[in-house]
């Protein structure tokens, strides 16, 4: 009984390593919107609107052999993939300038073990979102402040704000904000974010979302900011603290030389 035990145990084993090794790749999420891009230092190509096809895939393989392609009607878009700090996943993406294309696309991706097909659902109400006015960084080290104003937002659907961190040297993107609602017109970077003399660029991003897709976005960019450290309040009061007592400590010596006697 024991060894028919075992022998069952292993024919499964088996039987679920081959399941997982046919699996199919899985496509985690689509997401179909138009882009307008301020000017940029770190992205200094992509001034101007966009639609930008955008997927994840979940796949055991490296992304060099897994392919992404959307298709409508005769045009093939070929996704390439992309990766940041903020970006764990396997993404692929592909922008282009043809607004007349906002229609639903079909995709499939391809990996070792076979395809998926999938679809990025049409832009429903498709519009080039205006950019984040006025712009400021509030030096303050390690923890700057970034401040902006809303433009007129008038006829467009603007739900969100989210402030992205791009090294100015690599184009890497290493931290995204959590959403902001409109009302919000600054955020402050959390200690531990930013790494001292390294320079960054920040990508303000204002999201229109149907329901939970992404559907329309805007990006502005701030000027340049080079992370310097700077004394905590408290090592501060200790330097100023210690600073007067050098001084207090240099004018009473001034003061007992000037009062001894003169030797004639």
């Amino acid at each position: 009984m024991t060894k028919f035990i075992q022998k069952s145990a292993v024919l499964l084993a088996a039987i679920c390593a081959a399941g997982s090794i046919s699996a199919l790749p899985v496509i985690d999420r689509v997401l179909f919107f138009t882009d307008f891009y301020g000017s940029s230092v770190t992205f200094p190509t992509r001034l101007g609107g966009y639609l930008n096809l955008d997927t994840r895939v979940i796949s055991p393989d490296a992304p060099e052999l897994i392919s992404a392609v959307a298709r409508q009607g005769d045009l093939i878009q070929p996704l390439s993939f992309y990766s940041d700090a903020i970006f764990t996943e396997k993404n692929f993406n592909r922008r282009f300038r043809n607004f007349s294309l906002t229609d639903a696309w079909d995709l499939t991706v391809t990996d070792s073990s076979g395809s998926v097909a999938g679809i990025f659902p049409a832009i429903a109400d498709p519009e080039l979102l205006p950019l984040l006015q006025n712009v400021q960084i509030f030096a303050h080290g390690l923890t700057p402040t970034v401040t902006w104003e809303l433009p007129d937002l008038s006829g467009f659907d603007a739900d969100f704000i989210r402030v992205r961190a791009i090294e100015a040297a690599t184009s890497r993107q290493i931290f995204q904000s959590a959403f902001l609602d409109l009302s919000s017109g600054s955020f402050t970077f959390d200690r531990g974010v930013l790494s001292e003399g390294v320079s960054y660029e920040f990508r303000l991003l204002l999201d229109d979302f149907d329901g939970f897709r992404l559907e329309n976005r805007s990006n502005t960019f701030s000027s340049i900011y080079t992370a310097t450290a700077v004394p905590e309040p408290s090592a501060l009061m200790l330097m100023l603290a210690g600073a007067g007592l050098l001084g207090l400590v240099g004018r009473q010596r001034s003061n007992s030389a000037n009062s001894r006697p003169t030797k004639r």
